[in-house]
């Protein structure tokens, strides 16, 4: 494992990737949109050219080959191998786009200390060809309501976990439209602002919905983090880490909800901490030092 290496699968516009560099980290950024994977060369020339940054212009699936991507024209966030998504907003095309394993990753460029992973609908797809023996210390991925996310990653041996809102940034769930209590102390801190004021004094446990949440996306170390960045990972993640059976039981609660509000989607990123990293964090501090490390870095330059 090297430890100043991050994995960025769905670069985007590469703004989770600006963040992993500002700490120090060198990144390797898949991005499947070759228009998206050209822009962010340019954007990130400098570190390309100072061995920091790699770009791989492929789509990450669960077996190499070229397949169709679909291109969004309406919001190039929406671009997926999964037509009904990439097809989202009516306006599309339709691309061949190579495609690579996350073992072949791991294989090229190494095994990352981080690798978050956000391609619209195939996040389980970066799953399949890891092992116990090439799965990151830390790994983030976005959730959706069927893909058994949380399961594989509790077969390739990861056994902490926190939940974000990807809207947010923050571990709290908001209030859905069928929690009429909630809904009614929302209502009551809207119209008396003093008592919304107490609610967020409150310990976390005691006010669990995002509406006291502060205002702006969530940072644990002052980064402005943009509206579609995936923010802090690992340890610096917001939440507490939840064991693999308050987990599952938690994100069941969490889909239900939705569901039961008629959501069609939802956005949240589960962020999970392998079970050898347990083990070296209680005998020794290493890895989480070389992450405060980074954090550091960052401020003193």
């Amino acid at each position: 494992m090297e430890r100043d290496l991050i994995f960025d699968i769905g670069l985007h516009t590469g703004e989770d990737a600006a963040y992993y560099l500002s700490l120090g980290y060198r990144v390797v950024g898949v991005e499947a949109n070759p228009i998206l994977a050209e822009e962010c060369a340019r954007r990130f020339d400098p570190e390309i050219r100072d061995g920091r940054m790699k770009i791989v212009n492929a789509g990450v699936l669960s077996e190499p080959g070229e397949f169709t991507f679909y291109r969004n024209l309406t919001d190039s966030a929406w671009s997926s191998f999964k037509p009904e998504m990439g097809k989202n907003g009516g306006r599309w095309e339709e691309l061949m786009v190579s495609c690579v394993t996350t073992r072949q990753l791991t294989s090229e460029h190494g095994l990352p200390f981080f690798m978050k992973v956000d391609i619209e609908g195939a996040d389980v797809h970066a799953l399949q060809s890891l092992t116990l023996e090439t799965a990151p210390p830390y790994i983030s991925l976005e959730l959706n309501f069927s893909d058994p996310i949380l399961e594989r990653l509790i077969e390739l041996g990861y056994s902490a976990f926190k939940f974000v809102n990807g809207e947010t940034g923050y571990a709290t769930a908001p209030i859905l439209n069928h929690e009429l209590g909630w809904r009614i102390l929302r209502k009551a801190g809207r119209i008396a602002p003093p008592i919304r004021s107490a609610m967020r004094k409150l310990p976390p446990r005691w006010r669990p919905r995002s509406e006291w949440d502060p205002p702006g996306k969530y940072g644990s170390d002052g980064y402005s983090f943009s509206v579609c960045s995936s923010g802090p990972f690992g340890e610096q993640a917001p939440g507490q880490w939840k064991t693999k059976e308050v987990a599952i039981k938690w994100l069941n609660r969490l889909r239900e909800g939705y569901l039961r509000a008629g959501a069609a989607a939802f956005w949240w990123d589960v962020h999970a901490r392998h079970s050898l990293i347990n083990q070296t964090l209680a005998s020794n501090s290493g890895l989480r030092f070389a992450h405060a490390r980074m954090s550091s870095r960052s401020h003193s330059a």
